[in-house]
Order: C-alpha cells, then structure tokens, then sequence
C-alpha cells in the first residue's frame, strides 16, 4: 500500500488540458480556432456545460458501476482476466473511466499486464483526491472523438454546430460510442459503422434501463452530423498575433472589430478594382484606436489565399512619412517655428552633407518656403535641411522613441533616412501617427485586450497641436498636390503621404479623433509603379475607411489658443509679422514666446520683389525664380572662397577632385580659370578640375565682374 501511495499522479493531471486557442474580436465574436499538435479542437469545459445527457450516457456505456468503486471495477476485472487467460494475451481490459483517464494522461498506448497494473494503482490514488465529478470531467475532456476532435464541447461544435450543453439525447448517445474507437467509427469517413455503433449503444442502454424501449424506438434514427469548419477571419492579424505570442492558449479577446475588419477588407477590394493596375498588385491597412493603441482593423494583402506575406508587418522603404516627426523636434525644441523659412535649392545642404543631393519629385525648387509649405507639400531639402539643424543622429534616435524599429542603422542610411530610405512596418507607422493624435505620446499598437503597452511622452501637446494643424492644412499643400485632390477631406483630417525611391512603395497615414488609419500599397517583390505617386495608388483607400469611420467618429477639432499656444498673423512671403510690402497676411500657431518680433519691410525692395540671403543666389537666378526674388549683396563670387588653398590627394582620381565655381546674383555668369573659359555641365552647373599651380578665377555676367586667386599643392612626403 505505501509503494502505491508513492506513485505520482502524471504530470499531465496536475495541470487542466491545454485548449484549443480560440481568437475572439473585442465584443466577444469568433475569429479563428488554431489547431494545436494534440487536437485539431479541444474546449475543456465543466461538467455542468457538457448537457444532462452525455455524461450519464458516457458512464453507462463505458463504466456503469463508476459511482459505486474506488477506481478498480474488481467483478469486470476477474471477468476481464479470466478472458485474456484463455487468449493468452491480452483482448479486454475492464478498464474504469479513472483508469482510462490515467491512460490518456501517460498516453501508453500499449497494452500490457505491468502498464495495467500501473493504471489501476494510479487510479486507486487519484480516486481518494479526486470527487468522481472532477475525474469523469477530466475524462471526457480529454477523450478523442475523431477527426482530432478532442472532449464534448469541440465534438457537439463539428458534428451538431452546437455547444455540449445544448446536445440531445440522439446526438449524446451518438457522441458516447466514439472515444471507443475514434478513427474506425470517424462519422465523416465511415458513418455507416459510426450508425451501426449508434444502434448497438440504444441496445446498451435498454439493457441498463437508461433509457426505456419506447424510447429506442423514437430513436432509432441517427441524429444527422454535419460537418462545421471553424471561422478563419482576418488571418494575417492572427498569423501576427500568434507570432508575437507563440505560447497562447485557451480562449482570448483581441483588439480587432470584426465588424469593422469586413468593411476595410471590401474597400481594399474595392480600391485596387479601382485602380485596375497590373503594376500595383497589393495593398495593406492598419486601424487603430487611437486612445488605446488597440488594432481595430488589419489588411496584410489583397488575398490571403493568394499571399500570406503580412504588408502590414513587414519592414518597407516609408517615403516621406517620418518627416512629421522631424520638424515636431525642430519646432518643440524652438529651433524653427511653422512660419520659420527655410530654403528649397539645390545648395542648400551641400555644405553640411556634401555627398548627399537630394530632389523634389517634380525636380523644381519653390526657394523660401514657410515650415507649414515644405510639410504640406512634402519637399524634400528642407526636410534635409531641418535635421542639420537638428543633428542626424539625434534626431534618428528620437524616431526610435516613437516606435520606429528600422532594421539597421543610421550609418547605413545617412541623412536619407528622413526621406525614405529607412525601413518601417505599417503597423509602427500608424501607432505613431495615433501618438499625434494623442498630443504627442508614443506607445505601441495592441493585439490582445489583455496586453499592456506603456505610454511615454515625446513631443510637448502644444508642439503636436502644431504639426496636426498642418497636415490638416489642405492650402499649405496646394503648390504639390493642388486644391482638389484626394488629400482634400470635406472634414478636419490629419493626413501625410509617402512614396518611396523608384515608386516602390505608397504610403497615407491619417487620423481622425478617434482612429489612425495607414495604407501601404505596391508590390511584395518590389517592382515599381510606373511614376504612381502615394497620393493616388493609396491615398483614396484611407479616403474611403475615413469616411467610413466619420459615421461614428469625429473630425479633429481646430487647436485652441492657450498660455502656450499663441496665433500671430504674419506674412505669407517671409513668415514675419506683416509689413506694408505684405502682399497676403495669414494666421499661424507658435509656441509662446516663439513668435515673430521683426515685421518683413527689410525683406522687400522697393519694388516689392523679395530679397533674399546670398544663399540663395543661385536659385534667384534660375527658372525656379518665378516670384522675380533678389539677393540682397552685389555680384561677387561665393565658390571657391577668395584665397582658398587646395592640397591634391595622389590617392583619388583627378573626377573626384573638383570645385564647384558658384557666384552671388548670377544668372547666366561665364566661368574663366587663368583666362580660359569654363563649359558647364549638362545640369548648367560649372566645376573646375584641380591642378596644380596659383589660378586666376574669374566671373562675367551681364557687365558685371568678380574674380579671386586660390592656390593648389601637391601632397609630398
């Protein structure tokens, strides 16, 4: 006896059966059911849910004297044994529900005179711990009923499209006789012999006097099984739940609407009919709630079935969406302000990024523009230009802080990394936008109900207000993207678009009050759009799921003045206060004490054209210059610097040993070095092969002249 009393009980009985894991949406409402290694479906539930009928039918059936022994049948086992003596081996077993329950827990499927006596000793202690309800639950939850269909509950679902509890008497005597031989009595492969087993358990229990002959009677007709295939909704949100918690089990409320998941699914069809493109071939979509950061809505492609790649999860070239988040530094740290001008040329950052040379998609530059235009019109040197203010690696490190995960580093990316070139999910870049939509706090996208996320502050409220402003300003974008086009909501939305290098990617990312919405649509192998912007291969998908979502949500509402959020009227030109030359006067948001101090008389000539810093030069002088701008200084020459001395490296080639000849207010300027003339480039622009010896430069345009002496040595040891 204490041998016995020494045994352990399996491992597998001190813990409660595994579940299948059954995904729900946040009302409640099925998604999916995932199979697990040991059942295709399992749902272990009480006793009192499996119906008044299966488990009384189970134990008549399978063990009639279960409430009267102490976990050993000893009549059915002296029968049993005197059966196998003459065999001689082994044929029937009399095995209770405790011991078959042991059975299923050590899973020995083998039969043996040792692994008997080991069940019934199990048995005989798990029955002095255990009441008998605990063990006929455990028992039938862990009974196979074919198909890998494993306790009541995942068996009443499959065959009858209904929970235990709800079972009849057919359908539970029916479901009784299966865990006796699962595979050979499987109802969908061999329902005749399932049928005949049905038969033979009424004639059972006519015999028990569990049920009456008038009974059998009325039953004698096979209840009818079919064949119920769990819900599989929104697959690439499960496949990216599962992926981020691979240790999942039993029943768990997600984030997603499922309601909500039908409607973005149908627009995300609808758009890419739409487009009718064989050059863009997917889309995807993220929703999310922006209080909460919870995922209401995910689109990974255009057909699950087709493509499993999940476009909302993977890492992708972002265009031009990070730049939000750029000038928001700038302007909290009052380094610039929304009327602050900063410069579109094409020299505008030569100096402090001289390998890099960065252009706008049309390759035109509007000069001097206002902090609220280079945003809205997503330009791109001054976006450059504001993180050399900011310093890169700052402001690469503040990204990270929002979410922004990019597979590699700032060394691999440069300075590039604030138009696209860097790698983000969808899935980031919406949480992100949601934290603007916050006021400025960042926090990562939920999956599950039950998931904490933490919430940091980035960016000062007043700061954010300012820059959602902006990406509601629909005029702040008309000089890229017009008065009409997709980006001009009938409400107050926040929207910004990006398009990668090569038309390989197109982004949107927009919030009302209540949601962020992403799209991303391309290709998953990378081809290019043929010159398709973001503007029209995504930006009428988040159209559509914002109106969709503006029948129950709210427009932003505009940011009201406080002690530190002033509006100041300005001068739409120069972003100063106005000024008798102003020729148009707007209203524009600062931080308190950030506003301007100076009005823009000294940025006029009395002709009322504007005069501009000697670093706008050359851009006064090209095509760009529609507004007829000046340079405020005379004519004279800005590159190379007057007395510059140059070294000449033996180690590069004589290509990449060059400068540049640059002047202030000159237009179409003639280039001589020593007396011989200069040819430009193709791009119109003028460089000078360095060569040794002391060198005479010279500037001619429009009878003006300017000249300086620069010096080039060889290197010698």
């Amino acid at each position: 006896m204490a041998i016995v009393w020494r045994l352990p009980i399996p491992d597998q009985l001190q813990k409660s059966p595994p579940g299948t894991l059954t995904l729900l949406d946040c009302r409640g409402l099925e998604i999916a059911e995932l199979a697990s290694p040991a059942a295709r479906a399992q749902f272990p539930v009480p006793l009192e849910r499996m119906g008044s009928w299966l488990p009384r039918v189970t134990v008549a059936l399978e063990d009639r004297r279960f409430y009267e022994h102490h976990g050993i049948d000893w009549r059915a086992t002296v029968a049993a044994c005197a059966r196998n003596l003459r065999s001689r081996h082994v044929v029937s077993g009399a095995s209770t529900i405790t011991q078959q329950l042991v059975k299923l827990a050590t899973g020995r499927g083998q039969r043996s005179w040792s692994l008997k006596l080991y069940e019934a000793a199990v048995a005989w202690k798990l029955e002095r711990r255990w009441s008998k309800e605990r063990i006929l639950a455990e028992y039938l939850n862990r009974s196979s009923y074919g198909n890998h269909r494993v306790g009541p509950e995942a068996a009443a679902r499959t065959y009858f499209d209904k929970p235990a509890r709800d079972l009849t008497l057919s359908e539970a005597i029916f479901l009784a006789g299966l865990p006796q031989a699962p595979t050979r009595l499987n109802p969908w492969r061999h329902s005749e012999e399932a049928k005949r087993k049905y038969a033979r358990s009424l004639t059972r229990l006519v015999e028990l006097g569990v049920i009456t002959r008038d009974q059998q009677l009325l039953l004698a007709e096979p209840p009818r099984v079919t064949q119920v295939d769990p819900p599989r909704r929104a697959q690439h949100f499960v496949d990216a739940v599962v992926a981020r918690n691979p240790g999942l089990r039993g029943t768990v409320r997600t984030t997603l609407d499922l309601d909500l998941q039908r409607t973005v699914e149908r627009l995300a069809q609808s758009h890419l009919s739409a487009l009718n493109r064989h050059d863009i071939t997917q889309v995807a979509i993220v929703v999310l709630e922006n209080a909460t950061g919870a995922i209401r809505a995910m689109v990974g492609s255009e057909n699950y079935d087709v493509s499993q790649i999940n476009g909302a999860m993977q890492p992708r070239s972002c265009g031009s969406t990070l730049k939000p988040f750029v000038y928001l530094e700038a302007i909290d740290k009052r380094l610039l302000t929304a009327a602050s001008l900063l410069p579109d040329t094409p020299d505008a950052i030569r100096g402090e990024y001289a390998d890099y040379d960065p252009q706008n998609y049309n390759h035109r530059y509007l000069g001097p523009v206002r902090l609220r235009e280079a945003l809205g019109c997503s330009l791109n040197v001054p976006a450059v230009f504001t993180l050399s203010q900011l310093g890169a690696r700052p402001a690469f490190y503040q990204l990270q802080k929002w979410g922004f995960d990019f597979p590699q580093g700032l060394a691999d990316y440069g300075a590039g990394f604030v138009l696209g070139n860097a790698e983000t999910r969808l899935v980031d870049l919406a949480a992100a936008y949601a934290g603007l939509a916050r006021g400025g706090t960042s926090m990562r996208a939920k999956f599950l109900t039950a998931e904490h996320q933490p919430i940091s502050r980035i960016a000062s409220k007043e700061a954010t207000a300012i820059i959602t402003d902006i990406l509601c300003d629909n005029d702040a974008r008309q000089k890229s993207f017009g008065p009409h086009s997709p980006l001009a909501f009938e409400q107050r939305v926040a929207a910004k678009t990006g398009t990668s290098s090569g038309f390989r990617d197109a982004w949107t990312v927009g919030f009302d009050k209540e949601h962020a919405v992403g799209v991303w649509a391309g290709n998953f192998d990378g081809r290019p759009m043929r010159d398709t912007f973001a503007v029209r291969a995504a930006t009428p998908l988040l159209g559509a799921v914002i109106q969709e979502l503006l029948q129950r949500d709210h427009p932003l509402d505009p940011p009201p003045e406080n002690d530190k959020l002033v509006r100041r009227e300005i001068c739409k030109a120069t972003g100063l206060l106005p000024s008798r030359f102003s020729a148009a006067i707007l209203n524009e948001l600062f931080l308190a004490g950030t506003e301007p101090r100076e009005d823009s008389a000294d940025y006029f000539a009395s002709d009322g054209k504007l005069l501009l810093p000697d670093a706008y030069s050359q851009w006064c002088a090209s095509r760009d210059n529609t507004i007829g701008a000046h340079v405020r200084s005379d004519f004279r020459i800005t590159s190379p610097p007057a007395n510059a001395r140059y070294q000449l490296d033996p180690l590069l080639p004589p290509s990449q040993q060059m400068v540049e000849l640059t002047a202030a207010f000159a237009g179409d300027a003639e280039w001589f070095v020593n007396g011989v003339q200069v040819s430009p480039q193709r791009d119109g622009r003028f460089f000078w092969q360095l060569a040794a010896g002391e060198w005479n430069v010279r500037a001619a345009c429009r009878g003006e002249f300017a000249e300086e002496t620069i010096t080039v040595e060889e290197i010698t040891d």
